[in-house]
């Protein structure tokens, strides 16, 4: 969601100034918006819209969007107590899925015979920074959704085969991807999660 909070506006910069009826209808296309993306309820959204129509000063305002407002990608959550395990995910003649709040181990092996898996990192617990990614793909496909930041070490060799990575550029402090295997008749995709769409 794009930052349409009204700006420049606050106890030292005209916070007590008077609001328009277009001040007012900003803040609720904002809450409209979302409550679309799934980011309020119906019940939060219809409150927050009726402070907003009974709004006086901009001070009435900014706190109905403040939470609302996207500051950058969530940070990564690393185990307290991280356990060494090694993971195994198989998907033969079917497919695996991983997503939401699950540990990631330091060391995962990734079967796909003439299947499927997608494993979604981006909200998943790490117990290292530095990951091993092994896959083994025969006529399937290995999907990764890592967080923004990740850094991607891409050693699969492709045989009538592919792997692509396509992720933004990595921060100092994000994951390491070390994605070694082998792809035959078959990829390796590593993206970052789609983005949700942005009012305008």
């Amino acid at each position: 969601m794009s930052n349409l909070e009204p700006t420049d506006v606050g106890p030292a910069a005209g916070g007590d100034r008077t609001v328009s009826d277009t001040d007012r209808q900003h803040v609720i296309t904002l809450l409209t918006t979302a409550h679309a993306e799934g980011r309020l309820t119906v019940a939060e959204r219809d409150r927050r819209a009726t402070q907003a129509r009974q709004a006086e000063i901009f001070d009435d305002l900014v706190p109905l969007t403040r939470d609302l407002v996207t500051v950058g990608p969530a940070p990564v959550q690393y185990a307290a107590a991280p356990t060494g395990e090694v993971d195994q995910i198989v998907a033969i003649f079917g497919g695996a899925e991983r997503s939401g709040h699950w540990p990631v181990r330091p060391h995962t092996f990734v079967t796909t015979i003439f299947g499927g898996a997608e494993l979604d990192l981006s909200e998943a617990v790490f117990e290292a920074r530095e990951l091993v990614v092994e896959v083994f793909c025969l006529f399937g496909g290995v999907t990764l959704k890592v967080p923004e930041g990740t850094t991607v070490d891409n050693q699969v060799i492709a045989i009538f085969g592919g792997c692509d990575h396509k992720v933004g550029p990595p921060t100092p402090d994000g994951p390491h991807l070390i994605l070694k295997g082998f792809a035959g008749f078959g990829g390796v995709e590593v993206r970052n999660p789609k983005k949700p769409k942005r009012s305008r």
